[in-house]
């Protein structure tokens, strides 16, 4: 008998249990669904079925702050009595602090909200707070226990670093070990053009062997060759190429190869070494499908004056070359085609050109020059000019190849 009356004062306890859970869930359900409304009333109605949850305090706290500062500051307190781990509760009373002059409090809160959470707002919220207070040491010591938990965009820590160190290496300074922050701190020098750290950012990413950062590295070789950062472009060009991260072979200044792609073999990427095609009204590129090739196809709407297909090529100065190229036409006459011009990239201007490109049959064109003192990169382009009293084009040019090839100097 007696052990009877224990199982069913057992069963009532637990059917007790369950009803007081029940309960206890449906109020919760719909505290957070007053809650995620973000109205002051419904937060209060959030409070009202859930009075031990601190979020609902924290929220109301930042809800009122304007229209009733000293409410706001009880809901905080009471939002931090019931959970002193709150790290959002404690920026907010940093803050808060920080506003009133009362530094010490502000300094206190927001390093309390740092020891409660080891996420990345506490630290990024502290580093403000020692730029905003000049204090450049413990600044630095914020901002790079921010950089070791960021997520989503890194961008706005960079800026905020800069304002403190401009002109420096970020990556350095914040010691950015991680491919995902090097890629992201690459990508905001080049988008601030700031060449000089381009190179060794693009360089240590190269380490990661990742085939995701190959555009971002194919870029920063043309921002480089735009700044004239020939080596470190043609370091980067060539870690890529011996890593078959690119279709190219590696390019050798000293003793070629010098051009890419000179085959077609591979359709034109735009960037770095390899050719570009530029956007032009009239103007049309495709690969050849009977045998490599690129056609370059005029349509007679094209600019008087134009520049179709150009290519980066790294040389040495005081050197002899001839360039050589295989080609047909259709649709162009005599002296009035495009033809090849050599420049210096560096700045002396051309070098040489080719006569214009017209034959119906596969023909070859040499074209025989020196580099001059300081030219270590080559602009290599097919320039179109319509010629005084005539039309423009309206035809194709199929170039089969291109090569670049040392000779001896005249003398030597």
């Amino acid at each position: 008998m007696r052990a009877r009356i224990q199982r069913w004062v057992a069963a009532v306890a637990a059917v007790a249990g369950c009803g007081v859970a029940a309960v206890w869930s449906v109020r919760a359900g719909w505290a957070d669904y007053w809650g995620r409304q973000e109205t002051i009333a419904a937060t209060q109605r959030a409070i009202a079925l859930t009075p031990g949850q601190s979020l609902y305090r924290y929220r109301l706290a930042v809800l009122v702050a304007d229209q009733d500062p000293r409410g706001s500051n009880a809901a905080l307190e009471r939002a931090l009595a019931l959970n002193p781990a709150d790290a959002d509760s404690w920026i907010e009373l940093g803050l808060r602090s920080e506003a009133a002059g009362d530094y010490a409090t502000a300094e206190r809160s927001l390093e309390r909200a740092a020891k409660e959470s080891n996420l990345y707002l506490p630290r990024w919220t502290l580093a403000n707070y020692y730029y905003r207070r000049n204090d450049t040491v413990r600044f630095w010591l914020w901002a790079n226990r921010a950089a070791e938990m960021i997520y989503g965009d890194p961008a706005p820590l960079f800026e905020l670093c800069e304002r403190v160190a401009e002109g420096s290496d970020l990556a350095e300074r914040l010691d950015l070990r991680s491919p995902d922050l090097r890629a992201s701190y690459l990508s905001y020098s080049m988008s601030r053009r700031e060449t000089k750290w381009i190179a060794a950012n693009a360089e240590a990413l190269v380490e990661a062997d990742r085939p995701s950062d190959t555009p971002l590295l194919v870029a920063s070789c043309d921002l480089l060759l735009e700044g004239k950062q020939v080596d470190a472009a043609l370091r980067i060009w060539n870690r890529l190429a011996a890593g078959h991260r690119i279709p190219f072979a590696a390019l050798e200044p000293k003793s070629g190869p010098y051009l890419t792609n000179g085959t077609f073999a591979t359709s034109p990427t735009s960037g770095g070494f390899d050719w570009r095609l530029a956007s032009l009204e009239g103007v049309t590129a495709a690969r050849e499908e009977d045998r490599a090739g690129l056609r370059l196809t005029f349509t007679g709407n094209q600019p008087e004056h134009c520049e179709p297909l150009t290519q980066f090529v790294p040389v040495e100065e005081n050197e002899a070359y001839e360039l050589r190229f295989a080609y047909r036409t259709s649709g162009i006459s005599p002296g009035a085609g495009p033809r090849w011009q050599v420049v210096d990239a560096l700045g002396s201007g051309a070098i040489a050109e080719s006569e214009p490109l017209s034959s119906p049959e596969t023909a070859e064109g040499r074209v025989s020059f020196e580099t001059p003192a300081g030219c270590r990169l080559l602009r290599l382009a097919l320039v179109y000019q319509r010629v005084p009293g005539t039309t423009r084009i309206d035809g194709f040019v199929v170039l089969r190849e291109v090569r670049l090839d040392p000779r001896p100097r005249q003398g030597k």
